[in-house]
């Protein structure tokens, strides 16, 4: 597995397709790098795409991030100029969409577009008079989260997040066991970015002044809170498209991956990037 040392960390990464533009694919919290294994092959015939493994994730090395989503974004950056791969289109999934953000606000050099799907921005929701109630409700119920992990409840508090983000009951249940364990282990790093007020509210003055082309899409079978957040992001937004995909929720690239690659490749055709 090849590493790259940024900022003084070792970061595990991919490259994947032989030529045209580059795109990183930037994974969530409880997950690596391979949960973008199934859009992978889709895009890398016509894209150059690089897939990672954030700080604390995977195969890259397990340090503290003192300030997460700025660190990750400033590891980002680092990675792509030690490849000469950008600018990158950037795809990001639920937390790492506050990263491709302030990657774009901190680095506008390296960004071409921005694709985003349902980044949890709570914070959104309990600063607007009409879903405050809500927004509140639910960053409580974050740190609630947070309080489980913090005693030791890994497993638990695993459960009831990955019960936050679907609307059927027994989400839980239905993950492989392996899959289960994976995420019990990784809530301690989720627990770590959602202490970052970045995570819960985007640089509303920054964002404003972004100019980088921007899908924002949400699932017709998501919470809705997340449609809520994502109108409210796209209130903020200058150049944007919001785009609601049928039948999926909070993970279109692990549900409907060949869907999803149409919608990315629609988005990119208009940026003059063939996607086959």
């Amino acid at each position: 597995m090849p590493t790259r040392e940024v900022q003084g960390v070792r970061l595990a990464y991919e490259l994947h397709g032989s030529g045209g533009d580059p795109v990183v694919l930037v994974h969530g919290s409880l997950v690596d790098r391979h949960a973008w294994d199934l859009v992978v092959p889709g895009l890398a015939h016509s894209l150059e795409v690089l897939t990672y493994d954030r700080r604390g994730h995977g195969e890259s090395a397990h340090l503290p991030r003192p300030h997460p989503v700025r660190d990750d974004a400033a590891d980002l950056a680092g990675l792509l100029e030690s490849l000469d791969l950008f600018p990158a289109h950037v795809v990001a999934h639920s937390y790492a969409g506050a990263v491709a953000l302030r990657l774009a606000i901190d680095r506008p050099e390296m960004v071409r577009s921005l694709a985003i799907h349902e980044v949890p921005y709570l914070g959104l929701l309990a600063t607007d008079p009409a879903t405050a109630s809500e927004g509140t409700e639910l960053l409580a119920g974050a740190e609630h989260l947070r309080e489980l992990v913090r005693s030791g409840q890994r497993e638990q508090a695993a459960r009831e997040l990955v019960q936050v983000f679907s609307t059927e009951p027994g989400a839980w249940e239905r993950l492989r066991p392996d899959v289960q364990r994976a995420f019990a282990r990784s809530v301690t790093r989720w627990s770590e970015e959602f202490r970052d007020p970045e995570a819960y509210l985007p640089d509303e003055t920054a964002c404003r002044e972004l100019l980088v082309p921007t899908l924002l899409t949400v699932g017709s079978q998501s919470p809705r809170f997340l449609y809520r957040i994502t109108q409210d992001l796209a209130s903020i937004l200058r150049n944007h498209r919001v785009v609601e995909i049928p039948d999926v929720g909070h993970a279109p690239h692990l549900l409907r991956p060949h869907q999803y690659v149409g919608l990315l490749g629609t988005f990119l055709l208009e940026r003059n990037v063939p996607v086959n």
